[in-house]
């Protein structure tokens, strides 16, 4: 039987921490509906937000199944790309044919063939840069997508989830750290410390098993992700930038990387480096998935101020 939100209230005064009970909030996502406490402590705000068992966490290809729309989703992904490259290869043969013809009747022979030999390695490196993409067919694009997937996801796994009090979003690390497990032990002070893995999956997913927090979708989000047509009207909040069904901003921006409890990798984001880059879907999207995993060992230690960042929970009694 759930709690009433007054039992909570009292559980969460008997800890004799300051909290100030804001309000009562009600926090939805997918139809799914919830009830609970929102706090302020020292400026900074906090939900409770009730535990689960038996929750399902992680990620295996070969047992979790892909939603339609994720699936519709990659496929216009796919598609786009495809075609982009196909406009692409069209663009430079006309360009190179126009110059081949236009040596040709110069009596420009050998300018002739240099071009036809310059276009020829240029369509080959466009080709290569369209099949490493997974753009070249479908069936090598979901095979790229599962390899990824497969790579920087957590495993697929249960586990029991206890009730928490949690900060309601990420602030940034206050100066560079020299490392993770720096970071790691000094974060952990006093009445407050730092989610594990399990839990901030639990958070950020709701114990629900889409592969994103959101749902079974990726139209929109796709426009806010690459950053087309997402701020066209101010008035509508981005997908991404929406409290999820805890009330909770969580996994909303590539570039945090968020710190838990763990030295070997954080959660959240890669710091950017896949969008910033230029990679396509299949890099980028697993960034904005609870389970994704941003390794740790970066080529250099220092973690700096602006990309890593933490969020407090309390682990209730």
């Amino acid at each position: 039987m759930a709690e009433s939100l007054a039992e909570v209230r009292a559980r969460i005064e008997a800890l004799g921490i300051n909290f100030k009970f804001l309000n009562e909030i009600r926090t939805s996502m997918n139809g799914i509906e919830r009830q609970t406490w929102l706090l302020e402590y020292e400026g900074s705000q906090f939900v409770y937000v009730a535990g689960m068992k038996n929750v399902t966490l992680g990620w295996d290809v070969s047992q979790c199944s892909l939603g339609e729309g994720i699936l519709k989703g990659l496929k216009e992904e796919f598609e786009q790309g495809h075609e982009y490259y196909k406009d692409q290869m069209e663009e430079m043969k006309e360009d190179y044919s126009k110059q081949i013809a236009a040596a040709e009747s110069a009596g420009k022979s050998r300018k002739a063939g240099d071009l036809r030999e310059e276009f020829s390695e240029e369509l080959e490196a466009l080709e290569e840069e369209m099949n490493e993409g997974g753009y070249g067919n479908w069936e090598d694009f979901m095979s790229g997508w599962n390899k990824k997937l497969e790579k920087c996801l957590s495993p697929f796994r249960t586990a029991d989830i206890g009730d928490m009090i949690v900060e309601v979003d990420t602030r940034y690390i206050k100066k560079d750290a020299p490392s993770l497990e720096h970071a790691v032990s000094s974060l952990k002070e006093g009445m407050f410390t730092l989610a594990t893995e399990d839990e901030w999956e639990y958070l950020c997913n709701g114990g629900t098993r889409t592969l994103f927090r959101w749902g079974d979708t990726l139209g929109d989000v796709m426009q806010e992700i690459f950053n087309v047509g997402s701020v066209s009207n101010p008035k509508e909040k981005p997908l991404l930038e929406q409290p999820n069904m805890f009330g909770l901003f969580i996994a909303y921006n590539s570039y945090k990387c968020e710190i838990i409890d763990n030295v070997a990798y954080t959660k959240g984001g890669d710091g950017g480096c896949s969008l910033c880059g230029g990679d396509g879907a299949i890099h980028v999207l697993p960034c904005y998935t609870a389970f994704y995993r941003e390794p740790a060992d970066k080529g250099y230690k220092e973690l700096s101020k602006n990309y890593y960042c933490y969020r407090r929970i309390i682990r209730m009694p």
